[in-house]
């Protein structure tokens, strides 16, 4: 279909929201039934999905089966998005603080009068104090986006998302050494190791679909080092419970065995890589031995280990995780995991490391503009060049390195309490509980309590929300339409599957009406949504299209690894285009691109030197999480839940409504302590009351909490005050160069 016919066809009438009824997914119906094809937010991964809807009237939820990685698979969490939709607890209605705050008084308001209050504030708050003065805080993804458009108009560079509590630390570590960001090929290596990334806990669908074949095949190894015996553990060929907090010490031996018998792919090194003679030096000492009494695993285990995944390479995964945020030390934990990669010369060959071949990948090697691609709406939003609250990006910060639109959220508290380097008087927040994801919750309660005017969007009232002097209802997933998104070698698109329930709007729509009714909305190139897609599509109406009906569009593409002959040669032949392009050993050198300074795979890295003395290079510096108390606290995912996210929904907390401490069963007994028993964790950060669960599965030295519970929201009733909130035990202080924060803390136990 061309555009001209498309734009016919729908009656376009000079405006492109015009398109809406001829989109509509209402299209592709049976009668009163149809299917909706649609992505997952039930957690960050957006798995597709196809949703089920009779009298419109979501019913079941399945994985959409056009995205044939996945095919009809859900998680738990994917298939209770339903009883989310339909839940009475959720937000219906603008609430607008008549008690003090945090009283949980409030009274129903209209979306004039709600949103007519938060322009009225903010625009007062902007005149008097300064557009800095307001921060601005998301989960990332869709509702980020939309909300950093909306600060950059306002004026404030006090944007904020969760990566500094979770994967901030390995898509720097990425970027810093190779230039961008990397795709494990699980699906093809004969070898992986594994620090603790739980994808059967953590579910991302497409992943753990590929795990779990390679952990039942007979010629593969999975190796797993944790503290706890998790799931993944659980599946692996073998688990080494390692001390917390000291990976980076086993990968620096690790790497000392592979450079002390000279077992590390030369060639790679030599044509690819800088650095080499600083790292050397950096693990001259750190030999299997010197190790052991660190980590707690024998120099012969390692060095049997490094003799293992040496035999196996290039076939070899050392995996980065997703969630690195376990110590002071992760910057050098990840270095050195991204490092020992290199070393097994595992750079674009089959079942080791890869750049993603997206559409502008894809398009860029062949040489010609053979796929569709995006423009992006929202580029023109830039965060004002004034000074952060937390410095990012900045001079001579320690946090130079953080992204000024992701920043570094433990810094929020310290910020408005001290009032430097200027006030603060208002918090825009919309889908993140800060005071259950983000460290030392008693500094961010009282930060808040200083604060003028706060308002929150989100679908339930949480933790934060019911601080708040606004709180405006989100629209699920299942009632709202977003935007494009990539997704391997093609796209999908989030598609609305029923009507609104009660009277919430998405959060494109509330920050867009902000924006109109404040008069800040000179860039906004958009109105609708529908508009917003049209113009990331370049007016491809057949995309666009396709994507309302199927949710997903991929594109046949042979596999392609840039330093596989075999691939290339089989690419070859539906892309004659890249022939000229093939060296003589079959590889295709010339497309491969380090975006580093040096234009190579970064060993030792100058710019951190130069910024951060030590951390260009490998160190073991501040690994320690103990910090002289007798147990590490650690924490994760559930299956059941997502973070602070899903506690609430009826079928989930069903499923799961509170998370006891494991603590090794030998050690509980000499400590006096039964199954069941109430105790005090504690620390100089705070305390808090857990009931224990006694395992062989864990560490002396080490505890274990799911991450999530322990709410103090009382509209919530089936959550609040159950379990407990592991964050409040947490500090402020974040790690080295990548500014994380630390989950794994020291504590002692007491009895309750």
């Amino acid at each position: 279909m061309q555009r001209r016919e498309f734009l016919k066809g729908s009656a376009f009438l000079g405006s492109l929201a015009c398109i809406n009824p001829v989109l509509s997914a209402n299209a592709f119906t049976n009668g009163d039934k149809k299917s909706v094809f649609s992505v997952c937010e039930m957690c960050s991964t957006r798995c597709p999905i196809e949703i089920s809807v009779k009298d419109n009237k979501g019913v079941f939820i399945n994985g959409n089966p056009k995205f044939s990685t996945n095919k009809t698979s859900v998680c738990a969490r994917g298939g209770a998005g339903i009883n989310q939709l339909y839940d009475k607890n959720r937000l219906i209605k603008p609430l607008i603080r008549v008690g003090k705050r945090g009283e949980n008084k409030w009274r129903e308001a209209s979306w004039d009068e709600a949103l007519n209050l938060v322009a009225t504030k903010l625009n007062e708050i902007k005149e008097k104090h300064g557009a800095s003065s307001v921060i601005f805080t998301s989960k990332a993804g869709e509702s980020h986006t939309h909300m950093s458009n909306f600060a950059c108009a306002y004026g404030s560079p006090n944007i904020f998302s969760h990566y500094s509590s979770c994967p901030i630390t390995y898509n720097m570590v990425l970027e810093h050494t190779y230039g961008g960001g990397l795709s494990r090929d699980f699906a093809n290596a004969k070898y992986i190791v594994n620090f603790g990334h739980n994808l059967f806990e953590g579910i991302v669908i497409s992943d753990a679909k590929k795990l779990a074949k390679f952990a039942a095949a007979s010629d593969t190894k999975l190796l797993v080092l944790e503290p706890r015996f998790s799931v993944v553990a659980a599946k692996a060929d073998e688990w080494l419970p390692i001390k917390p907090g000291t990976d980076v010490a086993f990968l620096m031996a690790l790497i000392h065995i592979w450079l002390r018998d000279e077992k590390y792919d030369k060639e790679f090194v030599n044509e690819y890589c800088i650095g080499l003679d600083e790292l050397k030096a950096s693990v001259k000492d750190t030999s299997p031995k010197w190790q052991e009494s660190i980590t707690g695993i024998s120099a012969d285990t390692i060095e049997r280990i490094a003799d293992e995944i040496y035999k196996a390479a290039p076939k070899v995964v050392i995996d980065w995780g997703h969630k690195t945020t376990t110590t002071y030390a992760e910057y050098q934990r990840t270095r050195a995991i991204a490092i020992a990669n290199a070393l097994m010369g595992n750079y674009e060959k089959k079942g080791g490391i890869h750049t993603s071949k997206n559409t502008n990948t894809l398009n860029k090697i062949i040489g010609e503009d053979i796929f569709p691609t995006l423009d992006n709406p929202s580029n023109v939003f830039k965060v004002p060049n004034t000074p952060r609250i937390d410095g990012a990006g900045e001079d001579g910060n320690k946090n130079y390195f953080v992204s000024r639109k992701h920043g570094v959220l433990m810094d929020i508290a310290p910020a408005i309490l001290s009032k430097k380097p200027y006030p603060i008087k208002a918090w825009v927040n919309t889908r993140f509980n800060h005071l259950v994801n983000v460290a030392n919750v008693n500094e961010s309660l009282k930060a808040i309590n200083e604060l003028d005017f706060i308002v929150s969007i989100d679908i339930y009232l949480n933790d934060f929300s019911n601080l708040a002097d606004v709180v405006l209802p989100e629209s699920s997933y299942l009632e709202r339409d977003e935007s494009i998104l990539s997704v391997g070698n093609g796209y999908y698109m989030r598609n609305k599957a029923v009507e609104v329930i009660g009277d919430t709007k998405s959060g494109f729509d509330i920050f867009r009406k902000l924006a109109s009714m404040m008069k800040i909305d000179e860039l906004y190139t958009y109105t609708t949504i529908d508009e917003y897609r049209m113009q990331q599509a370049k007016g491809n109406v057949d995309l666009l299209a396709n994507l309302k009906k199927d949710g997903i569009v991929t594109y046949k593409v042979p596999s392609l690894y840039l330093r596989e002959p075999k691939t290339i040669k089989e690419f070859a032949k539906t892309y004659p285009q890249i022939k000229d392009k093939i060296d003589s050993n079959g590889e295709l050198s010339s497309l491969i691109n380090f975006k580093t300074p040096s234009k190579k795979i970064e060993l030792f890295i100058e710019k951190v030197e130069n910024l951060f003395p030590t951390h260009g290079c490998l160190n073991t510096t501040d690994y320690d999480v103990f910090k002289n108390h007798e147990f590490c606290l650690t924490s994760g995912k559930t299956p059941i839940h997502t973070n602070a996210h899903t506690q609430n929904i009826p079928i989930l907390n069903e499923l799961m409504s509170e998370s006891p401490v494991w603590i090794n069963e030998t050690k509980a007994k000499e400590l006096g302590f039964k199954d069941g028993d109430l105790v005090y964790l504690e620390n100089e950060f705070g305390k808090i009351q857990v009931k224990l669960m006694l395992t062989q599965g864990i560490r002396p030295d080490t505890l274990f909490i799911y991450h999530g519970f322990g709410r103090n929201t009382p509209a919530l009733k089936n959550i609040h005050e159950i379990g407990a909130n592991d964050s409040i035990v947490l500090g402020s202080r974040s790690g080295y160069v990548c500014s994380t924060m630390v989950t794994n803390i020291g504590v002692d136990i007491k009895r309750a």
